[in-house]
């Protein structure tokens, strides 16, 4: 719901709120905690996550301790989704009442009750980390538009680590840039939800074939997202990650020329974003095997060391959620590939 530079409106422990004021938050609130326009789906028959989850684990205070390294990928100071949080969003986006409609939330209409939709949304972030994907989702999108943020981002997760075929993939990425596109501009302005809609149309750009990419305009909506991204947070490592990826990804597809004079991509451009994201996050296990997989697209086997390299660095992190064991599992994968194929030669 908000950029990582929201501001409390009030002092806690001298709240002052004239009556319009009052009133503008309760019917923004209640919009808010309603439920979101589209019917929560349930994920019944989705896999559940592989590996053990003991150690993702963040119940109670664990969850606000953790959340900056939670959430470094996508910057420094990513708001922490308490009750000041919630009123803030409240009432700097109040065209969260277009969109939403009364929902069973168990609201009231007080501003009070902030925290108690914050605990809730708390939970969802909970089961995101931890690997209940389904789980989030469903119950993400019960909460509204707020609780839509860590919906959707468990529901790319889960599309691209544990979908078992591409049809639903694919369906899965498309059903996360309509709800974004149509959430209105509360969810616009989150970070996490724009990465995550530009996430899904990179990875679709990536399998779907060029003539389906340049009719659905993916070719100028990828980079002029990622721009106003960056624009918001220069230093954000995923989306940086995602950038280089996107050069090479269009390098693969269409070769270094076509590339350049066509799309404006390059490898010195490619490398340029890596570079970027490794010095403001070396940590982070997606970042390194992105970097091994642009390697290739762009080189082929002449930087094969380099790829080797990262990937080794990418296993070596110690997973702090389901969402990096999933990565860590698939860049050992990718690594086991490159040196087969090395010991081929």
């Amino acid at each position: 719901m908000g950029g990582p530079h929201a501001v409390a409106l009030y002092d806690r422990r001298t709240p002052t709120y004239n009556n319009n004021q009052v009133i503008a938050m309760r019917r923004t609130l209640i919009a808010i905690l309603a439920a979101c326009s589209f019917s929560a789906v349930a994920a019944d028959d989705w896999k559940p996550f592989p590996y053990d989850q003991s150690a993702y684990d963040y119940s109670g205070d664990k969850l606000r301790q953790a959340w900056p390294q939670l959430t470094r990928g996508f910057g420094t100071d990513y708001p922490f989704p308490d009750a000041d949080w919630v009123l803030t969003m409240a009432t700097t986006y109040p065209k969260a009442l277009e969109l939403t409609v009364t929902g069973d939330t168990g609201f009231t209409g007080k501003p009070e009750e902030a925290e108690r939709y914050a605990a809730k949304l708390q939970d969802v972030w909970r089961l995101m980390f931890r690997g209940d994907f389904a789980e989030a989702k469903q119950q993400g999108l019960a909460l509204g538009v707020g609780g839509q943020i860590p919906a959707m981002f468990a529901q790319v997760i889960y599309a691209m680590f544990l979908v078992p075929n591409q049809a639903e993939k694919h369906q899965l990425l498309e059903e996360v840039i309509t709800y974004t596109e149509q959430a209105g501009e509360l969810i616009k302005a989150d970070t996490v939800a724009q990465f995550g809609s530009v996430y899904a149309k990179a990875r679709l750009g990536e399998e779907l074939s060029v003539p389906v990419v340049l009719k659905r305009g993916y070719t100028s909506q990828i980079p002029e997202e990622l721009k106003a991204l960056l624009a918001k947070q220069p230093q954000q490592p995923f989306a940086l990650a995602l950038y280089g990826g996107y050069e090479a990804g269009v390098i693969r597809k269409v070769g270094k020329l076509v590339g350049r004079m066509t799309y404006g991509v390059s490898a010195d451009n490619m490398e340029k974003y890596f570079s970027r994201s490794f010095k403001a996050q070396d940590n982070l296990p997606i970042g390194h095997y992105e970097y091994a997989n642009a390697l290739t697209y762009v080189y082929g086997d002449d930087e094969q060391a380099k790829a080797l390299q990262h990937l080794k660095r990418a296993v070596a992190i110690k997973p702090i959620n389901a969402m990096e064991a999933l990565e860590v599992a698939y860049a050992q994968k990718m690594l086991a590939q490159h040196e087969q194929k090395l010991a081929q030669h």
